[in-house]
């Protein structure tokens, strides 16, 4: 697995979504430890407005990220304007800390975003000193191998309903909601971005999610709001069991 897939780390699991299980969400200051308090001694707090870039694929790594408010897209940018989006990084995830030399991905602010920058270099020396740290670090890096796995299976082997259906499942989880019927998924992206993240091109989105509304399964009061009405459904659209 290229080390790309994993400069987001936001715990994610397509079939345990689907499944309605919830994955792990691990972040360095979860165990309670306070072992993000040593990297709060370097931290910067920056505001990046919609689509600002925060670093462009091959600028030097010399930063890591942590997201405040707001989302951030890690993405692929090919020579022809084609875009690929690896990852949806929000509030409480890290990224760009496991970039080797350079950075490997582009990211953009999707909406306006508060992150917090930290010294690639401190978090290097923190994770030698601190074991508790490292551990921390290296389960972010695990989570995020398999995230990209599960992305890769997604892109080749899911029917577009599946895609789709899995993807709100997956944000659902996220925004810390259990995937039930009357849950409400509020969007930080729009269409043109679930399109680029999915392997799909807008109107196909458009079209599935008017699928979905037709079956009864969502509603859309708003073009980033999505209501489930139907959550058993989804679970077995996203599994191909419906």
């Amino acid at each position: 697995m290229s080390i790309t897939a994993i400069q987001a780390v936001s715990p994610r699991s397509i079939h345990r979504y689907a499944a309605g299980a919830p994955a792990a969400r691990q972040r360095p200051e979860a165990d309670g430890r306070g072992n993000i308090s040593l990297l709060r001694s370097s931290d910067t707090t920056l505001k990046f407005e919609r689509n600002q870039t925060i670093y462009s694929e091959g600028e030097r790594a010399l930063f890591s990220y942590r997201v405040v408010s707001g989302a951030v897209r890690l993405c692929k940018i090919f020579s022809d304007g084609r875009r690929q989006i690896s990852d949806f990084c929000l509030a409480g995830d890290f990224f760009g800390f496991a970039s080797p030399d350079d950075y490997t991905l582009t990211a953009e602010a999707v909406n306006d975003t508060i992150l917090v920058r930290y010294s690639s270099g401190q978090i290097d020396c923190l994770g030698q000193t601190s074991p508790d740290l490292r551990d921390q670090l290296m389960a972010l890096l695990y989570r995020g191998l398999s995230d990209a796995r599960n992305h890769l299976f997604m892109l080749g082997r899911q029917t577009v309903k599946e895609r789709v259906s899995s993807f709100l499942l997956m944000m659902l989880e996220r925004q810390g909601c259990a995937g039930r019927t009357g849950d409400r998924l509020d969007l930080p992206m729009g269409r043109q971005d679930i399109a680029d993240y999915l392997g799909l091109t807008i109107e196909t989105v458009c079209r599935a999610l008017s699928d979905l509304k037709r079956a009864g399964v969502i509603s859309a009061p708003s073009k980033r709001a999505i209501i489930v009405k139907n959550a058993g459904l989804l679970r077995a659209m996203a599994l191909g069991e419906a």
